[in-house]
């Protein structure tokens, strides 16, 4: 029997271990799992905090031309039926909440509520399995706020003292995950989920 594959995440105070869902969002799901064995998430600055809503890591795809790929939503909105509910430690993909998923910038989903609102127009890909405490400890540092030009629905707190992803691995347990499929590249400040 195959086992999930759990993705790690250190950051220079803890851990966060993220069961990933392929039967909800197969193709994020590989996409993760690819960029996860490329290295591309490591030594990660956490730029994006927003209380009561959601902690993500990246709201400009790091910065990086090699994460800024548009994937098909795995969502409701965009016709797709991904089975898992968005919830308090959901992890999920951003995206344009109608037919674009991205395929680096995820984020956790920090209270029930903030999960209802995103249900259904983001890829949920996982859930977090523990270290919980480390991701509520990253909504909780000191931060300021951060405007993004043209973009007044979007909110951003970044903290005050860098905070990164040290290490991003992943455990498949042996299982060959596909090449995802990329529907294209966008520009680097619309994968954002709203908030």
């Amino acid at each position: 029997m195959n086992r999930n594959p759990i993705l790690t995440i250190q950051t220079g105070h803890g851990t966060i271990q993220i069961e990933l869902y392929p039967e909800s969002a197969p193709n994020a799901v590989a996409c993760m799992i690819q960029i996860v064995q490329k290295q591309l998430l490591d030594h990660r600055q956490i730029r994006r905090i927003a209380p009561d809503f959601v902690v993500q890591p990246s709201f400009t795809c790091y910065n990086d031309p090699r994460l800024t790929m548009e994937l098909p939503g795995e969502f409701a909105a965009n016709g797709f039926q991904n089975g898992a509910v968005m919830r308090e430690g959901s992890v999920a993909m951003g995206g344009d909440g109608k037919s674009i998923a991205s395929g680096s910038e995820f984020f956790f989903c920090l209270t029930d509520e903030a999960g209802a609102s995103l249900q259904g127009r983001f890829s949920v890909i996982g859930q977090v399995i523990e270290g919980w405490d480390e991701v509520k400890r990253l909504e909780q540092v000191p931060k300021r706020r951060l405007p993004i030009p043209d973009r007044d629905d979007v909110i951003v707190y970044i903290p005050l003292e860098p905070e990164y992803m040290e290490k991003v691995t992943v455990e498949t347990f042996g299982v060959a995950y596909p090449e995802p499929q990329i529907s294209g590249w966008q520009e680097l400040s619309d994968l954002d989920p709203e908030g």
